[in-house]
């Protein structure tokens, strides 16, 4: 046990010394009544003897029991406390989910989502973030251990799937919010001056940037899921090979996820794998357990978190003062009665 205030003992214990002596001093004068002369008869009765004995006793309680409050007061402001040495496991990971929320994709994202869900779940410590394109690319999630917010965004984005792909009955295009909940998914991914529609290596390339310390940290395994079809129409800033050159220059594993058609498959694989990553497509019915084993394959190191947790136990001391007061009050009563 350790006491974050022991001061308060080193002055408290000399001042109820100090009380007692005092106190001893004061208690053998003679403060007022009347002196009656020849009482041996008296005290040698049987019936005085008991009450002596009974007032002996009730004043000894009284004081055993002041000087346990007392030094139940005291320990309490010494505050008694507990430290341990708690050391938790990290896993050095980060994790961005990129989804093309185009109108061709919508089947691959609810899959992708779905699967994700169970992802989550099961991380410890890895950081999670989410970003959606379409002609512009939308940051839905930072990078977070905050697994309880990426739940609650990947429920809304099944939730738009769904409603997009008619899954859910919401009467569409007369239910303001249905519409309202779809419209989580595509906000701000489409340009004013509609410049062009899953502009895919600028998806890709605004997610690679959403991870910090890229060029100073290379302790963190990075890794993208990307869920796209490749089909590209109009002009990004940044080509898919460019942004997957990019990947394998900060060394970010890309895993794609597309329907069972893609636009240029030779090409996209060909990207993926330039990162480390793979392709997954849904020509295979295992197509999003297979991806999610191999982003849970890819390296990760653990750090350990080493944290001293100090507990605080206040409670059996205000438990114990309180008893003794009570206790105190009451033989006090008895005494004057």
């Amino acid at each position: 046990m350790e006491l974050k205030n022991p001061y308060v003992l080193y002055i408290g214990i000399p001042v109820i010394l100090v009380l007692a002596l005092i106190g001893y001093g004061t208690s053998k004068k003679f403060v007022k009544g009347k002196k009656v002369a020849n009482t041996s008869f008296l005290e040698e009765t049987g019936f005085y003897k008991r009450r002596l004995l009974a007032f002996r006793i009730y004043k000894a309680v009284m004081i055993i029991c002041l000087v346990v409050a007392l030094c139940a007061m005291m320990l309490l402001n010494a505050r008694p406390s507990k430290s341990r040495q708690e050391v938790t496991e990290i896993h050095n990971r980060d994790i961005f989910l990129c989804l093309d929320t185009s109108g061709s994709m919508y089947e691959v994202d609810l899959e992708v989502v779905k699967k994700m869900k169970e992802f989550v779940e099961g991380l410890q410590g890895e950081r999670f973030g989410i970003t959606i394109f379409n002609c512009q690319t939308v940051t839905l999630v930072p990078l977070t251990t905050d697994y309880e917010y990426v739940m609650d965004v990947l429920d809304q984005l099944e939730q738009a799937c769904k409603i997009a792909m008619g899954q859910e009955d919401f009467g569409f295009y007369y239910d303001t919010d249905a519409v309202a909940k779809y419209m989580y998914m595509i906000d701000g991914t489409i340009a004013n001056d509609q410049n062009g529609s899953s502009l895919i290596g600028d998806g890709l390339a605004s997610t690679i940037f959403q991870f910090p310390d890229i060029e100073t940290d290379d302790t963190r395994t990075r890794v993208i899921v990307f869920a796209t079809d490749n089909q590209l129409y109009g002009n990004p800033f940044v080509q898919l090979d460019e942004a997957a050159e990019l990947c394998k220059k900060y060394d970010i594993k890309v895993f794609g996820a597309a329907p069972s058609i893609v636009e240029d498959f030779d090409e996209f694989d060909r990207c993926m794998k330039l990162t480390g990553g793979d392709l997954f497509t849904l020509r295979s019915s295992t197509m999003t357990k297979d991806l999610i084993r191999a982003v849970e394959k890819t390296e990760t190191s653990v750090l350990l978190k080493s944290e001293v947790i100090v507990t605080e136990f206040p409670e059996k001391l205000v438990i114990i003062g309180t008893i003794a007061l009570c206790i105190y009050f009451v033989v006090s009563r008895r005494i004057k009665a």
